[in-house]
């Protein structure tokens, strides 16, 4: 039977004994750095692992020194229980308040509370510490949790200590490795011998197996998981919830830092702008728009400055709000992500919140509020339903739902097979609403272009397209719709009005029966355009736009360059010339025949060859 995996991560001020807890927990001792070991603090990120019958247990040991707060929350993104550490003997410090807040920011789900040094106070003292204890967490999901006397020295109360670990952890569901994507955010970087570049940290969602395609992001590196360790162990895979390295064949170690994430390739997709519920903490003073941030996601910091989407005006004291932070730097995040934000300087932690939507567009201030409350708390029908409004005629494509959900292809198309007010072409998925204003802007567009244009015989299709439809929008669904609508008739390269008069009225009427009767009358002897317009008293521009409908209309038959026939007198001319089917002709003689320049000659018997009245053979035609 395969164990539950479940993360344990410590919490709590300096100096409270939270790396010697794991240690004798576990016997693993969590300070690996030399200068660790000198000072005798934790500085940097510790792992330790114990498995009982029924569960694989990951320790995270953080820093507990307000120095090191960045590293602590580089290991929090995936901890499933928080143990909260407060010595006996100092009771609660500002970094047991400052971590305990990260916690609650975060939503760690569940947790408990230990008193350590329990060996160095009176019972009194302890019962005191656990009053403070119990006012700190009211409140929170801490809340009526165990809060457990221990000491690492004389081993006293571990075992209840363990015991209430286990059941702390028992409340708290498995981690999604099926149905989300692989994610692996990194909190570790180095070089084995032999191996090359290592990564580690905890598999946060998904699942990976040894020889997988991977994608490191926002590096943008291809690589392959030519190994896998689970708990120091060598394993086929790692799944949601396990303390994992990877080594990672073709990627130098000074391409990866810690806040990258592995991925499997075109899962996910690095963002700047993020879209948010905020939370700022009781005792943080106001925070102002566009102030300068520290933005904690996963094992990521990045700089980033806030803007207020909803009706807080300025600054946002004590509370919540939506808002927008655009970061400096591109981040990895999914709907539902949790962060925490710090000050810039100095750096202590003012909030946190969690992630609506990595990929929206630049809201405006006071976005409606029906529009953040569906982002915030709307089913996934429904949040799928406003994101495609959001995105106009691009659509919303499946690939796209992803990247912003972090639920994988398969899992998405059996949830979305019903979205209200939407339509799926393919994989992408069009509001009604938007297709409204398409249709009425298209009606407005074809009855414009033929009013400014009316010697147009219909619209060209490229010119449709670039007024109105934009780039990666689902062109052919859009075109079909007009049609279906009985909106535009298309055909070919052109679009035209259903049932559109093809005929000009007026003065632009009169004006074409006049020069079609020129052209008419001409003959083989077809005029220059030069001369019409000199013959006409009408603007040049007027007179070859008529003789350009004609051609469109097929009343005119353009042979070359400023050569225009009547079609009746090329009809004429190839019944004429049928009268010699089965002989030869050369230009000469086809000159001679109808009595006309090489100028037309030429391109007249070109014209019989295309539509295969003649066939070439040298220099002369054999008439078919």
């Amino acid at each position: 039977m395969s164990r539950k995996k479940r993360v344990v991560g410590t919490a709590g001020h300096i100096d409270h004994g939270k790396t010697s807890l794991v240690r004798a927990l576990t016997g693993v001792d969590t300070d690996r750095l030399p200068e660790e070991k000198r000072r005798g603090i934790t500085i940097d990120l510790g792992f330790a692992s114990w498995f009982t019958s029924e569960y694989q247990i990951g320790f995270i040991d953080v820093p507990g020194h307000e120095r090191f707060v960045k590293n602590m929350l580089a290991g929090v993104g995936g901890i499933d229980s928080a143990l909260l550490v407060v010595a006996a003997d100092e009771s609660i410090k500002p970094q047991t308040r400052e971590h305990f807040a990260i916690c609650r920011l975060l939503g760690i789900p569940t947790g408990l509370v230990a008193i350590t040094k329990s060996d160095l106070v009176d019972r009194d003292i302890i019962e005191l510490v656990r009053l403070e204890i119990e006012d700190l967490v009211s409140g929170s999901f801490l809340e009526g949790k165990s809060i457990v006397p221990v000491s690492s020295t004389t081993g006293a109360g571990l075992d209840e200590l363990r015991e209430a670990i286990l059941q702390s952890v028992a409340s708290v569901q498995d981690r999604d490795a099926t149905t989300r994507v692989f994610r692996l955010p990194i909190d570790r970087v180095f070089t084995m011998k032999g191996f090359g570049s290592v990564i580690t940290g905890t598999t946060y969602s998904g699942s990976v197996r040894v020889e997988d395609e991977v994608e490191v992001l926002p590096v943008g590196r291809r690589s392959r998981a030519r190994g896998v360790q689970v708990h120091g162990e060598p394993r086929e895979e790692a799944s949601a919830g396990e303390r994992t390295s990877m080594n990672l064949a073709d990627i130098a170690l000074e391409d990866l830092r810690r806040g990258q994430q592995v991925l499997h390739p075109n899962t996910l997709r690095p963002s700047q702008i993020i879209t948010a519920r905020l939370e700022l903490l009781a005792d943080a003073k106001p925070l102002k728009e566009q102030i300068r941030i520290r933005f904690h996601h996963l094992s990521a910091e990045l700089l980033g400055t806030i803007r207020f989407v909803d009706d807080t005006e300025g600054e946002l004291r004590a509370g919540q709000a939506y808002v927008q932070i655009r970061l400096e730097a591109p981040v990895i995040a999914v709907v539902g992500d949790r962060f925490v934000i710090r000050r810039y300087s100095p750096a202590f932690t003012i909030g946190g919140g969690v992630i609506l939507d990595a990929h929206l567009p630049k809201l405006s201030r006071g976005t409606r509020p029906e529009i953040l409350e569906t982002l915030a708390s709307g089913s996934l029908p429904e949040r799928v339903e406003l994101m495609s409004k959001l995105e106009g005629l691009r659509g919303l494509p499946l690939d796209e739902i992803q990247s912003r959900t972090g639920i994988r292809r398969e899992k998405l198309a059996k949830d979305l097979k019903r979205v209200p007010n939407v339509v799926v072409t393919g994989n992408t998925y069009l509001h009604h609403d938007v297709l409204g204003i398409f249709r009425k802007r298209a009606m407005e567009l074809l009855d414009r272009y033929f009013k400014d244009n009316k010697m147009a015989m219909n619209v060209p299709k490229g010119e449709f397209i670039q007024k109105l439809i934009p780039a990666g929008a689902p062109v052919n669904f859009l075109l079909a719709d007009l049609a279906n609508q009985k909106i535009a008739v298309v055909q070919g390269d052109a679009l035209d009005i259903p049932g559109r008069s093809k005929t000009l009225g007026g003065a632009e009427g009169e004006l074409a029966r006049m020069i079609e009767s020129r052209f008419l009358d001409a003959a083989l002897q077809t005029p220059a355009v030069s001369e019409i317009i000199r013959a006409i008293p009408q603007k040049p521009k007027v007179i070859e736009g008529v003789i350009a409908y004609l051609v469109k209309q097929g009343t005119l038959v353009r042979l070359a360059e400023g050569v225009y026939v009547h079609r009746d007198a090329i009809a004429a001319a190839r019944a004429k010339l049928a009268a010699k089917k089965g002989q030869t002709i050369d230009v000469a003689q086809f000159k001679d025949l109808f009595g006309i320049s090489r100028k037309v000659a030429i391109p007249l018997l070109e014209h019989f060859d295309r539509e295969g009245a003649t066939k070439r053979i040298g220099d002369a035609r054999l008439v078919l």
